[in-house]
């Protein structure tokens, strides 16, 4: 039952982001929309931030893949930003809503656990210490945070694909050869 009623609040405000920005919409006005009532929007989330930080991890979740390796990181990245482009709107209304930083912190919540497990996966047999690790998570993280963020501040055009391809190519072998520089 909580997660109908998550997804539910969930639609109510992606169609009250039709009409109107992000920073004009109450709480009120998304149980309004439901059909429920304020407690049961407090019971679920801490605010409307909050719903929208839900709402983008379960995109994002809807993309991963039980497991991402070296293999298969591009496919999820570009499935990733196919659903971002599904829900153009919703993601549009947000970033002009929110500040970048926010944008920022979103998108790193949901990409970093995934680069971290790609490069532990890489580091495997490598002696290699874990505040490393989570330094060469960070850097590409950000790179690729930096220009989701990039695009979506453009207006999220589906020609994307030469930049992506371009980062692809940076990051294929470079995760490798970073890691054997921090290789003790």
């Amino acid at each position: 039952m909580s997660l109908l009623t998550e997804k539910a609040l969930a639609a109510s405000l992606k169609k009250l982001l039709e009409k109107k920005t992000l920073d004009k919409i109450t709480v009120k006005d998304i149980t309004d929309d439901c059909g429920v009532n304020r407690q049961t929007f407090y019971y679920h989330f801490h605010d409307v931030y909050d719903l929208v930080e839900w709402i983008f991890v379960q995109q994002a979740q809807k993309y991963m893949y039980d497991e991402i390796n070296t293999k298969n990181w591009r496919e999820v990245i570009s499935d990733i930003m196919e659903g971002l482009l599904e829900d153009k709107a919703f993601i549009m209304n947000a970033y002009y809503s929110l500040n970048r930083r926010q944008l920022e912190q979103f998108m790193q919540k949901l990409a970093r656990p995934a680069i971290l497990d790609l490069v532990v996966k890489a580091a495997d047999g490598r002696n290699i210490r874990q505040e490393d690790i989570d330094f060469v998570a960070d850097i590409f993280t950000f790179g690729l945070v930096g220009i989701l963020t990039e695009w979506v501040a453009g207006g999220m055009d589906p020609i994307i694909k030469d930049k992506m391809d371009k980062f692809f190519v940076i990051v294929d072998g470079t995760l490798e050869i970073t890691l054997d520089k921090f290789s003790r």
